[in-house]
């Protein structure tokens, strides 16, 4: 896996304002739970200070699912964004859903988002992932059918009683 494209020199971000682009490949990350990336875009601006390097990325990917009901793969598309703020020294590191407070490795500085990146599209992964033809014209999941046993009743079954509970009867009138 190519780490270079998420990872960037704090020498090289120029100060104030600046953006970037990076295109992912297939496969790039791993995402677990049967859900796999087919390409992601990433957008990120940083804001460059000399006390801190603010980071915020938009990622807009595709990625093959498993649908919960026919087990069907299909492909949906994942959206997010995340903000990262990177300041030296000592600092308390804390993390939110939409943002995160990181200390500069003081031995290498380097900034990698490779990991952020990775939550953001895993985060934004439905939780039920249901294949696109389950739903109609309104975009709501259609029901799914489900008998349960019992729930179809057949007459002949109605009368039928076992012939040893009969056999059973008989001998607890005795």
């Amino acid at each position: 896996m190519d780490t270079q494209k998420l990872t960037f020199d704090i020498q090289e971000i120029p100060e104030g304002q600046s953006h970037k682009t990076a295109q992912l490949p297939e496969d790039y990350f791993d995402l677990k739970d049967g859900a796999r990336l087919i390409e992601a875009d990433v957008s990120i601006s940083f804001y460059r200070t000399d006390h801190f390097v603010k980071v915020s990325f938009e990622v807009n990917s595709k990625v093959e699912l498993t649908c919960d009901r026919s087990l069907d793969t299909y492909i949906d598309t994942i959206e997010g964004s995340f903000d990262i703020l990177f300041e030296p020294g000592e600092v308390e590191e804390s993390e939110t859903v939409k943002s995160a407070v990181r200390q500069i490795p003081s031995n290498e500085l380097v900034l990698d988002i490779e990991e952020e990146v990775r939550d953001t599209i895993i985060l934004n992964i439905p939780a039920k992932k249901i294949h696109p033809r389950y739903y109609d014209e309104e975009g709501k999941p259609e029901d799914f059918g489900v008998a349960r046993f019992g729930d179809i009743e057949d007459p002949d079954e109605e009368q039928k009683i076992d012939p040893r509970w009969e056999e059973l009867k008989k001998l607890k009138k005795k």
